[in-house]
């Protein structure tokens, strides 16, 4: 007799639903056929995937490349805009130096263009100093140069309202090569002092347009040979007579 316990378990196994096999060879069939169909249509995305992330690559590169070349061309773009701002900056400041050297040549024309007009005045200025440099003793003569002496300030104060600077050197005062022009020297206490003046000098702003023409003096050098006297001459003579008796 089986026990209690042995009874369950048969119990039990009798209750487990087993699993039917199919055994039909179409339905395997069927199934395989299916399955290899699922697995080509599978296999077709999969290379289907591949080829879209082939594409993908290939335009990722030429992405790559575009950027690339738009980045080389925005720095050349870049180079060439600071080149023309350079450029521009350098023309900007030629010019600006040109227009200042323009306006400073013509600020020099117009200032120094009446230096030519007062170079033609001279002459006519040296005749009146000339004139007036002695005093004459005649009253007729005086009267007469009276109105040279009228015509003559006038000359100045057209020439100082011109901005024209006169030279006049006194005697006793220094030479200067600057201002003056030496047209001989002579013997003096001291060198390089003013001896006499021949013609004033005259300047234009800070042109020169004639120096003062002078004499200067120049120190005159010490004579140390010894004087020839009677007495000096006779002992000169006996000497030489000496010399000669010896050398007979």
């Amino acid at each position: 007799m089986m026990s209690e316990e042995e009874k369950k378990i048969e119990t039990q196994e009798e209750t487990i639903p087993v699993e039917e096999v199919n055994t039909d060879p179409k339905e395997e069939k069927k199934e395989h056929k299916d399955a290899k169909k699922e697995l080509k249509e599978e296999k077709k995305k999969l290379e289907l995937y591949e080829k879209q992330l082939d594409d993908l690559k290939v335009k990722l590169l030429e992405a790559q490349k575009k950027a690339e070349d738009y980045q080389a061309k925005f720095e050349a773009a870049d180079k060439q805009a600071d080149d023309w701002k350079n450029k521009y900056f350098q023309a900007f400041a030629d010019m600006s130096n040109t227009r200042k050297q323009v306006e400073r040549e013509t600020a020099d024309f117009k200032k120094y263009a009446k230096q030519s007009l007062i170079e033609e005045m001279l002459p006519a200025l040296d005749g009146f100093d000339m004139a007036l440099k002695n005093e004459p003793k005649d009253e007729i003569v005086k009267k007469y140069l009276q109105g040279f002496v009228m015509i003559h300030s006038k000359f100045l104060s057209v020439l100082k309202d011109q901005s024209v600077e006169i030279i006049n050197p006194q005697k006793g005062d220094d030479y200067d090569p600057n201002t003056m022009q030496a047209f001989s020297t002579v013997d003096g206490e001291e060198d390089n002092k003013i001896a006499d003046v021949f013609t004033k000098g005259y300047k234009l702003f800070d042109h020169l347009i004639r120096p003062a023409g002078v004499i200067v003096t120049k120190k005159k050098e010490e004579d140390n040979t010894i004087p020839v006297t009677d007495n000096n001459a006779e002992a000169a003579t006996d000497s030489s007579k000496e010399e000669s008796k010896e050398n007979a």
